[in-house]
């Protein structure tokens, strides 16, 4: 029987952290756990959840590699559970520090690589026994390590000298000195100091592989008992693929794409592949002093072909069941369609049309999911139902649905594999979609899909295949579908549909005033639009074909004139059947309307506007008869402001006038008759601008009163 998930005893956990488990000091050094992967859960949001577990007996630990990347989500997520009442110790795990700033930390520092003379050295003081000869007598001496000196030694018979290592070590109150170079053994006698080497040893053996770091559990108990281990790591995301057989009986079958890149090999382990978007994130536990950090993967935008197709907004009316006419297309119009697409029907890579390689095929029947179906007479659909694998679907929450795969698989490291994980007869209907911004002169060739598996599809890639009449299947394209529920229709698209022809242009435009109204000082005009647009299908097949028109919803505000109701509505698409027959061609005419406002200032709008909505009837009588009397108050207005612009003319005039003769009177004598007349025009002119400013001050004084009755007169209607 398989152990229960860890995921339910975080508590249990927590609880086992005892202080008497943190004071806790190992006496003996304990045995070696045997921990393999016995579970893995993969999500479809970079991470992946793993169990280990096995016997333990009395104190055990067990040491795993990780690769630093992922220490901080192990650290984010671990789980231990001792499930024979043992206790949890405290996990270790390595320094994030360099090997060489670690070694600095031990008594003894092997971070330079040193030789056995500067080894020695750095031991001065402790206790070792050497095994040395002299001559060939072998000696053994137990000491104090003084020291290691080096002296220089002259060769015999004029060798030269060379530089030679001296051991120096006290021992029964006498100095001795043993040469390095006839020494074959050191023993060291203090254990705290072998253990101190050994760990710094340790650490280097380790530091041979710099990407991955130690996380030691340790478990504490007596007796025989099971334990296990649950965390989570960076994984790669699972992926889905389908494979849709059409024909009379349509069946979907998905594979599910999983790799294996941990360090370990998954022998038997309990598969589970999620679907879903968990949220997942990266927390920096590992590096002290470091702000948390999340992690956010960039988005990836799909390709706008192939084509996905969202899903209905309306409300589900089993068409699939009720409304779809047939499974697929009659036997002789699948004929048709694999003749269009040059597709021979095939089973097992076999063609109907060959005779002799039929008789070579094995009569044991269909080899499927790896599995032999014995009967051979059985279509390929019926045998890939017949080979469907054993998973089972359940909700994970309200956001998440599982496939636990129920027998146990292997799959080596750095190895990946192909899953079976969905095998079941669908609902479909044989579809032609028509959207002009995706193919302008054909529609594509698709199906309306059903899921009645009973299962979450996870959206991806679909390759399509079709059932010939005499039992041959063949490819005839490829299609991706989105995340599909239990129950849920979608559309798929495979091809582009040649046996069929479409336009689509703009119909005529047209817009009626709907009300015109006077209020808060504008004129407030309501029209009703229509826009429509044409769409034409002819069908040079000698079967009916049922055509899907994509037309672009625009929202609320927007009215369906006609056709009176779409067949399905998306986020951003209306869908509309038609049905056309074989060589034939119909036309379908999708007419929306909007609202449009215009607003205009009655005190600043140009004429001919207010004079339009007088003219054309469209005011009712009481807003037209207001509007005459604001056209006719404007036009005093301006009649009084022309009459000003005109008094200031003269004005301009004069005084233009006035510079010249000025300029002129410079030059005479005063005592001159031309000098006494300009003084007479000017006196005469002086005479004309006083006039001019009392007509200019009176107009623009009724100017003022007109345009005070005329606002307040506007900011008081409301019709």
């Amino acid at each position: 029987m398989r152990q229960r998930s860890l995921c339910l005893y975080t508590g249990l956990f927590l609880a086992a952290l005892t202080p008497a488990a943190f004071a806790q000091t190992a006496a003996t050094v304990p045995a070696t756990a045997s921990l393999p992967v016995t579970g893995v859960t993969l999500y479809t949001s970079g991470v992946g959840y793993f169990e280990r577990g096995g016997l333990v007996d009395g104190d055990a630990a067990q040491t795993l590699l990780f690769p630093v990347g992922q220490i901080n989500d192990v650290l984010k997520s671990l789980v231990l559970l001792d499930n024979g009442g043992g206790t949890i110790r405290p996990v270790t795990y390595g320094a994030l520090d360099p090997v060489t700033k670690q070694l600095q930390a031990f008594s003894v520092d092997v971070s330079d690589n040193p030789d056995q003379a500067t080894l020695l050295n750095r031991m001065r003081g402790a206790s070792v026994t050497v095994s040395y000869a002299v001559g060939t007598v072998p000696k053994m001496l137990t000491g104090t390590i003084v020291g290691v000196q080096t002296q220089i030694v002259t060769l015999p018979n004029g060798g030269g000298t060379i530089p030679q290592s001296l051991l120096t070590l006290l021992a029964e109150g006498s100095l001795h000195t043993v040469p390095l170079a006839a020494v074959t053994d050191t023993q060291i006698n203090d254990p705290d100091l072998r253990r101190e080497l050994g760990s710094a040893l340790a650490v280097v053996a380790q530091s041979r592989d710099a990407g991955k770091r130690p996380v030691t559990l340790s478990f504490a108990g007596k007796g025989r008992r099971s334990v296990l281990v649950g965390y989570l790591t960076e994984a790669p995301l699972w992926q889905s693929s389908y494979r849709l057989v059409l024909g009379k009986s349509p069946v979907l079958q998905g594979w599910a794409m999983v790799q294996n890149t941990s360090q370990d090999d998954w022998n038997n382990v309990h598969l589970t592949l999620v679907s879903g978007r968990p949220i997942s994130f990266l927390q920096d536990l590992y590096t002290p002093l470091y702000v948390p950090r999340p992690v956010v993967q960039a988005s990836v935008l799909g390709s706008p072909t192939p084509q996905t197709y969202q899903g209905n907004l309306n409300q589900d009316t089993s068409r699939a069941t009720a409304d779809m006419p047939l499974a697929s297309p009659a036997p002789s119009a699948r004929t048709e369609e694999q003749a269009r697409f040059n597709v021979t029907g095939e089973v097992n890579g076999i063609a109907d049309g060959d005779a002799n390689r039929r008789k070579r095929m094995p009569q044991s029947g269909y080899i499927i999911n790896g599995n032999q179906v014995a009967n051979n007479s059985l279509s390929y659909t019926q045998a890939l139902v017949q080979a469907a694998p054993k998973t089972n679907g359940a909700e994970l929450g309200t956001a998440l649905f599982t496939y636990k795969i129920a027998a146990p698989l292997s799959i080596g490291r750095q190895k990946s594999a192909m899953i079976p994980f969905v095998s079941s007869p669908v609902i479909t209907q044989m579809v032609s979609i028509f959207n002009p911004s995706v193919q302008n002169a054909h529609p594509l060739l698709g199906a309306r899909l059903k899921n009645t598996s009973g299962l979450h599809l996870m959206g991806g890639p679909l390759t399509v295949f079709d059932e010939s009449s005499s039992g041959g299947t063949g490819y005839v394209g490829d299609a991706l579908v989105d995340d599909t529920e239990p129950g849920q229709t979608r559309m798929i698209s495979y091809a582009v549909d040649l046996a069929l022809d479409a336009h689509s242009e703009n119909g005529k435009d047209k817009g009626t005033v709907v009300s015109v109204k006077l209020y808060k000082g504008n004129l407030v005009i309501k029209t009703h639009r229509e826009q429509s647009r044409l769409y034409t299908v002819k069908n040079n097949s000698d079967k009916p074909r049922t055509v899907v028109i994509e037309h672009p919803y625009h929202g609320t505000d927007w009215t369906l004139i006609a056709p009176l109701k779409a067949a399905e509505r998306t986020a951003d698409l209306q869908r509309f059947d038609i049905n056309v027959a074989p060589h034939k061609s119909e036309q379908l005419t999708v007419t929306e309307a909007y609202p449009d406002t215009t607003v205009y200032s009655l005190l600043d709008s140009d004429f001919d506007t207010l004079l339009l909505c007088v003219t054309k009837g469209e005011a009712a009588p009481q807003v037209a008869a207001a509007l005459k009397d604001i056209i006719a108050r404007r036009g005093q207005i301006s009649d009084l402001q022309t009459k000003i612009s005109g008094l200031e003319g003269e004005a301009q005039n004069i005084g233009q006038g006035q510079t010249r003769i000025r300029t002129n009177m410079h030059e005479l004598d005063r005592a001159s008759a031309l000098y006494r007349r300009y003084v007479g025009e000017l006196d005469a002119q002086e005479t004309q601008l006083a006039a001019i400013q009392t007509r200019k001050a009176a107009l623009q004084s009724e100017v003022a009163q007109a345009q005070n009755l005329l606002s307040n007169l506007v900011a008081g209607i409301n019709l």
